[in-house]
């Protein structure tokens, strides 16, 4: 078997940050950092320190040393100054034109280690964010550590961590903001958590050999296009092997960012002479046009994404003079800046790849999760009919061989999916919508019932087209089989949207949101058909076998899943546990101070008070039910809610303002729609398809601890 050896990595290194927040409160630099800057600055160099046999590197970065660990991300300018409120000097961070510009801390020798950072920032925006970003196996990856809020008026404190993997290059910890706003920043502190491992000494990995797999496009070809996401670095990274596999399984291309208003609009040029662009904003497609170029050469199809999007367009777009000190501009002047700037990606798509794009998406995720439109700068501008003007003028624009899209997630919800149906119907009945895009980002398995009930809905109310736009499903935490039944959830999947289409249904492509589990969005839980290091899953010999027939064989180690009447404990005394983090926490077994036993759970740095852990406890539907378990945290409430889209029912409220830990038991009746909890009846859907329960804290994101977890069927 050829392979080829590319370097070290944990091919299933959890990618779970841990969060940490504390809204307005004054920065306060603690005694043991300040020591550690006076004892660790001498390591440091131009751009990041450097570890020796005597030295683990760190930033310790306070702005007040002629030693510079920083750089500027984007066209920015960097000022060391003094500030109210600071403790001695601040970088100030000005002029950016992108919400991504800020500055950058070069950290790639921390790679394969767990890292602390710990900011205190200041912003207009009130809202900044650190993240992490690092190229691996051909993708650029990103990851938000800490959101930080309400620093509008004062320094606010940010703290957290995350693992970096062992083959992560060009690593960079950086500080970007929601908004284009200046940002400043009191310190940074980048440390090593537990023993260093440098990553001059990782072992090697090898890419498995691809030649013997079924390739999907050839056996979907009658069918529907089978497509995968890329980013740029996708495309010019020196590693073949992962275009390689690419250009065997797949037949069209979306590009992940690049075509994203805030890539597409060109800030520096539109800037610079606003007057001259105040209608129509410059364009700029050098981020897309090395993918667009691949495609072309390779003979792929596009799809492309996305117009118009409440996230990732600039916020200078919306004001007069592109000004965002200013007024919004008025409804007349951004119908204006709307219909030019679709125009111009539409000549610049049919000029220069004519008859390449399949498809495009007009507008992105326009419902929220209340089932209303959106409010966005879009709304505030132009009003709740920017969607019929954006389809109307991409209509006009895009040629007669481009299908037009509305793209939205959580799509076969009911509520969400009666709210997009209804903003939709004008658009689709003036001529101006071709299809829908079901996103399909599954986190939790959603029965093919509901999942293609949805999907017949849309086409036989709009009379669509149906695209699967970005496909990706959470292995299972806490299984014992979470490859098989993934893979299990794709077969099932597939063979549903080959009946749907065997039916007459308009199902013209399925696109994979990522090549493999390493460079997805969502790495942490393994979501899609490859590993890292492009070995198939499961999950890619399920979605073969949907079209070829034959059951996906049980893996040696096969675990039998506990029956619907076993209890679930979670006690952790193993230093295991049976669930998973909820979004931003970080778990982690710790022996000091457990409610029973010698151990409990640690849930910390939350970004969201909803961040927490979860168990599926799916086998209890329809069951009445007792629970028993402690809690103990600095927050007032912790809460035992269940994760049902728009309701969200705390289930179990504990007062733990006592900060001891809090005994807990109480009796869920399940058996109907209308459950009876603790905190009183609360009405939920029928065709309920997942029992998802979580632990979250109560307006603050603090640590809490979880113990003792028992729950058994007692009707």
């Amino acid at each position: 078997m050829l392979k080829k050896k590319i370097g070290a990595m944990l091919l299933v290194l959890a990618m779970l940050s841990s969060v940490a927040l504390t809204a307005c409160q004054k920065s306060d630099k603690d005694e043991s950092a300040t020591s550690e800057v006076a004892t660790e600055s001498a390591t440091e160099t131009e751009t990041e320190p450097t570890a020796t046999e005597s030295a683990v590197p760190s930033i310790m970065e306070d702005f007040g040393s002629d030693v510079i660990t920083y750089e500027p991300r984007g066209e920015v300018q960097l000022d060391v100054e003094d500030a109210d409120g600071a403790d001695g000097k601040v970088l100030h961070i000005s002029n950016r034109t992108e919400n991504w510009n800020g500055v950058n801390f070069p950290c790639s020798n921390m790679a394969g280690n767990t890292i602390n950072i710990k900011t205190s920032v200041k912003s207009p925006s009130d809202h900044v964010i650190v993240s992490l970003q690092f190229d691996m196996l051909g993708s650029t990856k990103y990851e938000n550590i800490i959101h930080v809020s309400g620093c509008k008026d004062s320094f606010v404190v940010g703290e957290g961590s995350t693992p970096i993997p062992e083959t992560a290059e060009n690593v960079y910890v950086y500080i970007e903001a929601g908004t284009t706003d200046d940002i400043y920043v009191d310190y940074m502190y980048v440390t090593i958590e537990g023993d260093y491992f440098d990553p001059a000494n990782a072992a090697a990995v090898e890419l498995v050999d691809i030649s013997s797999y079924e390739s999907l496009k050839d056996l979907y070809k009658d069918d529907f296009y089978i497509g995968c996401c890329v980013p740029d670095s996708f495309v010019t990274s020196p590693v073949e092997e992962p275009r390689t596999l690419l250009l065997n399984q797949f037949n069209s291309i979306t590009c992940e960012n690049e075509m994203k208003p805030e890539n597409v609009l060109d800030a520096a040029t539109t800037l610079a002479d606003p007057a001259k662009y105040n209608e129509s904003p410059a364009l700029d497609f050098t981020k897309a046009i090395t993918i667009l170029d691949f495609a072309k050469e390779n003979g792929l199809k596009m799809r492309g994404h996305t117009l118009v999007w409440h996230s990732q367009t600039p916020d200078w777009f919306f004001y007069e003079n592109y000004d965002t000190s200013a007024n919004l501009a008025s409804r007349e002047l951004m119908l204006k800046r709307l219909e030019n700037y679709i125009k111009g990606v539409f000549e610049f798509v049919n000029t220069n790849y004519p008859g390449m794009f399949y498809a495009f998406d007009v507008a992105n995720e326009c419902v929220d999760d209340s089932n209303n439109l959106r409010e966005s700068n879009w709304t505030k501008t132009i009003g709740d009919d920017f969607l019929e003007y954006a389809f109307k003028y991409a209509r006009q624009y895009a040629g007669d061989d481009i299908k037009l899209f509305y793209n939205d997630y959580n799509e076969y919800e009911s509520g969400k999916q009666n709210k997009i149906i209804e903003v939709l119907k004008p658009i689709a009945e003036a001529g101006n919508l071709d299809g829908m895009g079901l996103q399909s980002h599954i986190s939790s398995p959603v029965s093919m019932e509901k999942y293609i009930g949805a999907l017949k809905k849309y086409a036989d109310e709009l009379g669509v087209t149906i695209h699967v736009t970005e496909l990706d499903v959470n292995a299972v935490k806490g299984s014992a089989n979470q490859d098989y039944e993934q893979g299990l959830y794709f077969q099932n999947l597939f063979s549903e949207l080959l009946k749907a289409k065997a039916e007459g249904y308009d199902i013209e492509s399925v696109t994979i949101w990522g090549l493999t589990d390493a460079g997805s969005w969502r790495s942490s839980d393994t979501p899609v058909l490859f590993r890292g290091d492009l070995s198939k899953k499961p999950a890619f010999d399920g979605v073969v076998l949907a079209k070829k027939g034959g059951e996906l064989e049980k893996p040696s180690d096969y675990v039998e899943p506990p029956k619907d009447d076993d209890p679930f404990d979670d006690n952790f005394e193993d230093g295991n546990f049976n669930g998973s983090a909820r979004a931003g926490a970080t778990l982690k077994v710790v022996e000091d101070g457990a409610f029973e036993g010698n151990k409990c759970l640690s849930v910390s740095g939350a970004t969201e008070t909803w961040d927490g852990y979860v168990v599926n406890l799916t086998r209890y539907l329809g069951k009445k039910l007792k629970v028993s378990f402690a809690v103990k945290s600095t927050a007032a409430q912790v809460s035992f809610s269940a994760d049902i889209a728009d309701l969200w029912p705390h289930i179990i409220e504990v007062d733990t303002s006592s900060g001891e830990w809090v005994p807990v038991e109480g009796e869920l009746d399940l058996t109907t729609s209308k459950w009876v909890l603790p905190t009183g009846e609360v009405e939920v859907p029928a065709d309920l398809d997942s029992l998802i329960l979580y632990w979250e804290t109560q307006d603050c994101t603090d640590d809490f601890f979880v113990d003792a977890v028992h729950i058994e069927v007692i009707g």
